[in-house]
């Protein structure tokens, strides 16, 4: 009975590494700075701080698997760390997206093609008038 219970768990397991590893596929087939090339800043960000919370999860399950108690473990402080980034990057998200909807960014285009540059021209402003006043 426990043996049966045992390799069932096995199994699940099994088929959860699977299914990760299929997940991951189009990210592990590909080097990292060609993924990278095509996405804009902020994906660069959520894809970095993907990576670095993943990383520590697994980090975090073998040290659970272990026998090993991962909230005494300095992990626990680096899952944290992360958490308070993709936090940033969440917030970042709305006030970009806020800022576009009400006008207060404006988009240029590069001229070479690539990903259009966002200028705030509230921050343009202070630049200007401090440079000037600084003389």
């Amino acid at each position: 009975m426990a043996e049966e219970r045992l390799q069932k768990q096995a199994d699940q397991f099994g088929l959860a590494v699977e299914n990760v590893h299929r997940a991951l596929g189009p990210i592990l087939n590909q080097p990292l700075d060609q993924i990278v090339a095509k996405l804009t800043a902020i994906q660069r960000c959520e894809l970095e701080a993907l990576v670095a919370y993943s990383i520590n999860t697994l980090f975090w399950i073998y040290l659970k698997v272990n026998g090993v108690p991962p909230k005494e473990h300095p992990v626990i402080n680096e899952l944290q760390r992360v958490q308070r980034y993709i936090a940033k990057i969440n917030k970042t998200k709305v006030a970009a997206t806020a800022a576009e909807t009400d006008g207060s960014a404006r988009t240029v285009g590069t001229g070479d093609g690539s990903r259009p540059m966002q200028v705030d021209k509230d921050a343009a402003g202070r630049l200007i008038r401090n440079a000037i006043n600084s003389k």
